[in-house]
């Protein structure tokens, strides 16, 4: 059985080929006919909606994972922060752990529900925006307060949580209080970092 083509080949295949049909119908005397009409259609049209509907499709998958969100020197110390053994951040605690397998950065600050990936990654290319023209704030914050009801979707049933939360299970779930209230801080200090 044939390993299946990433993406990004096919979209790349698509697009030569739209170029191809544009160079024949550009150097290739065609008669006028309804087949050089053909031709033009899928190759200014149809293939290059293609390959960029793919292209976009990968892109999109690319920016869920750490080294996308770590890929401006922004955000850099953030990863380091990840991968380093001795930090004791909750996100470094997750990350090394493989607490969230894939997509870490993504998972968590993603809010869940139907629009909530669409909105993460208009942030997300909102974030890449500012850094592109150098209007991001220093330190940086997040758009809008963290909703730590997104750590339940993970934690809320796990038996490990349960058992060591029943006292504050109920405060946890209606928001009165949250999981900073007792762990450590979720990413290392922004000042260390300027």
């Amino acid at each position: 059985m044939m390993p299946a083509l990433p993406p990004y080949t096919i979209a790349f295949s698509i697009g030569f080929v739209a170029l191809v049909f544009l160079v024949a119908v550009a150097v290739v005397r065609i008669p006028e006919s309804t087949s050089r009409h053909w031709l033009l259609l899928f190759g200014v049209a149809v293939f290059p909606g293609l390959a960029l509907l793919l292209g976009a499709g990968r892109a999109m998958d690319a920016s869920k994972q750490p080294s996308f969100c770590g890929s401006c020197h922004v955000m850099g110390p953030w990863i380091e922060d990840l991968r380093n053994p001795d930090s004791k951040t909750l996100a470094a605690i997750h990350y090394q752990n493989r607490f969230i397998l894939d997509d870490q950065c993504y998972t968590c600050h993603t809010d869940y529900g139907f629009a909530g990936p669409l909105r993460a990654k208009l942030g997300g290319m909102l974030h890449m925006l500012h850094y592109e023209f150098g209007t991001y704030a220093s330190p940086i914050e997040l758009y809008q307060p963290y909703r730590f009801n997104n750590c339940l979707h993970c934690h809320a049933e796990s038996k490990r949580y349960l058992d060591a939360h029943t006292d504050a299970a109920e405060a946890i779930a209606d928001g009165s209080m949250t999981c900073l209230d007792c762990h450590a801080p979720v990413h290392p200090e922004q000042a260390a970092h300027r």
